[in-house]
């Protein structure tokens, strides 16, 4: 790595774009060099460095911050550790796995343990997809439950409970019901979140649809997410409602959530929308993506509208790192 490139992390001013892409995959020289670097800087300009290159890393699945992420793991600052638990998820590579649960399980400061619980739904739900081997799934199953009873952290105790919706384990159903009933909102949009991972559209769809009508903005957004992986088709009025007159994230929300339901209603809503989305360039472009969604999962195929061709090659990746939620 240049040495013009390592002064500028000392600096104060903003790092460039090209001194923080140099930190992907640096040989064990670059990181001795880094390492150097790294040691006499402040702990503010850590965690500003870390978090610069979250961005970069959900843009582009090619760059690896993996060496900055462990060398920042050892920091003695729990922010510097926290900010870079996010670059450690790597959807090929699953070996990052027990790292993450040992931070979440026994890292004394809570928002570190918080961030690696975060980290483990990624992983989760890689592991209901069968996309992740069954043994490092069901440490994650043993993980998430005990660290959900045994944390004191309430951002643990929430995030580790949307991770169980992905885990098939008996105690899941009785977990999530006790928490529909909190006074904490929180909590009951973390719940909301794990009905929808559960895909037990049986079980969950009654009560997240109920939750559509919640005083709470992101309660609302939440059950909107789960009506949408749960299928909910008789929730599609009142998600075009909150979809027309809603916060953004609900309406972003909303239109992901009508794509997933897929029936026909729920596309008559897409282009209810889409005419009204006219001047919006971002939520035409969300209600575009919604459609295509739609098209695929009816078997209606518009290769132009998803951007591809019959001869691209699927194996080809040039998508964000993870699909926004």
């Amino acid at each position: 790595m240049p040495r013009k490139l390592l002064a500028q992390l000392a600096d104060t001013g903003a790092p460039t774009g090209e001194a923080l892409t140099a930190l992907s995959g640096m040989d064990a020289r670059a990181l001795h060099d880094f390492q150097l670097i790294w040691a006499n800087t402040g702990v503010a300009r850590r965690c500003e460095i870390l978090l610069a290159l979250q961005p970069l890393l959900e843009a582009n699945a090619t760059l690896d911050f993996s060496a900055v992420a462990t060398a920042a793991l050892a920091d003695p600052d729990g922010d510097v550790r926290a900010a870079a638990v996010p670059l450690l998820f790597d959807d090929v590579d699953p070996k990052p796995v027990i790292l993450l649960l040992d931070l979440m399980q026994s890292d004394p400061h809570a928002p570190c343990r918080a961030a690696a619980a975060r980290e483990l739904v990624e992983y989760a739900a890689l592991g209901a997809t069968e996309d992740l081997p069954k043994h490092l799934m069901a440490r994650i199953e043993a993980g998430v439950l005990r660290a959900h009873r045994t944390d004191v952290d309430p951002n643990v105790k929430r995030t580790t409970l949307e991770a169980l919706g992905y885990c098939l384990l008996p105690e899941v159903n009785e977990l999530l019901l006790a928490a529909s009933k909190t006074s904490d909102a929180k909590l009951l949009a973390s719940a909301l979140m794990a009905m929808g991972h559960t895909c037990d559209s049986a079980r969950w769809s009654k009560l997240v649809e109920r939750s559509l009508d919640h005083a709470v903005d992101f309660v609302r957004t939440a059950a909107v997410h789960a009506c949408g992986e749960l299928q909910v088709q008789s929730a599609v009025p009142q998600i075009l409602g909150l979809a027309m007159d809603g916060e953004p994230d609900t309406v972003s929300q909303a239109v992901w959530a009508l794509g997933e339901i897929g029936n026909t209603d729920a596309r008559a809503a897409l282009y209810q929308l889409q005419g009204l989305a006219e001047e919006d360039e971002e939520l035409s472009a969300e209600i575009e993506e919604a459609i295509a969604t739609l098209d695929l999962l009816s078997g209606d195929i518009d290769f132009d509208l998803l951007g591809g061709t019959d001869d691209d090659d699927p194996d080809e990746e040039d998508s964000p790192r993870r699909k926004a939620a």
